[in-house]
């Protein structure tokens, strides 16, 4: 079993920035523990030390700001759509006639061409809805403010009151 030291706190914290742990997509604590040598209950014994907890947090952090950045590119590649370039890869064997296990490779070809994709008109608006709100909105947003039962009724004057009832039969008309 991992003994605590602060290599093995640094060796951890690695290895959580590029697996990341299930709270944002990534490996399962099981497979993080296997990976480090750290029995389940020394882990959890391990979290109650700040140093610990702390380079759990920045390398859980990491993951998740690396992962949204991937996202979004990913994402921005679809929207704008475009050319990509493939490659197919083809060999062809023939027997050996020395050792009839190990084939010979007799041709191999390589074939790249280029498709194109069309953009994504639903991946571009949900990325200007999201990455610039104030110039580009959801027609279908609505801001609804909920009255809590705490907030206090206002009082309105009559002349308060007939100007609001006035007000909303101009609305209706």
């Amino acid at each position: 079993m991992a003994k605590y030291s602060p290599s093995k706190i640094k060796e951890c914290e690695a290895w959580i920035m590029e697996h990341g742990l299930m709270d944002y997509g990534g490996a399962k604590l099981k497979d993080f523990l296997t990976a480090m040598g750290i029995h389940h209950k020394c882990y959890y014994l391990w979290l109650q030390k700040d140093e610990f907890r702390a380079a759990v947090e920045r390398a859980k952090q990491y993951f998740k700001e690396h992962l949204c950045r991937e996202l979004v590119k990913s994402l921005a590649d679809a929207a704008k759509g475009g050319e990509r370039e493939t490659t197919e890869e083809h060999t062809e064997f023939r027997q050996n006639p020395t050792d009839p296990t190990r084939p010979i490779i007799h041709r191999k070809t390589m074939k790249k061409s280029k498709i194109f994709i069309k953009p994504d008109v639903a991946a571009a608006i949900f990325l200007l809805c999201n990455l610039d709100p104030e110039h580009y909105q959801n027609s279908q947003r609505n801001d609804i403010t909920i009255k809590k039962p705490t907030d206090a009724d206002e009082e309105m004057t009559d002349e308060q009151l007939a100007a609001e009832i006035e007000r909303l039969s101009k609305l209706q008309k």
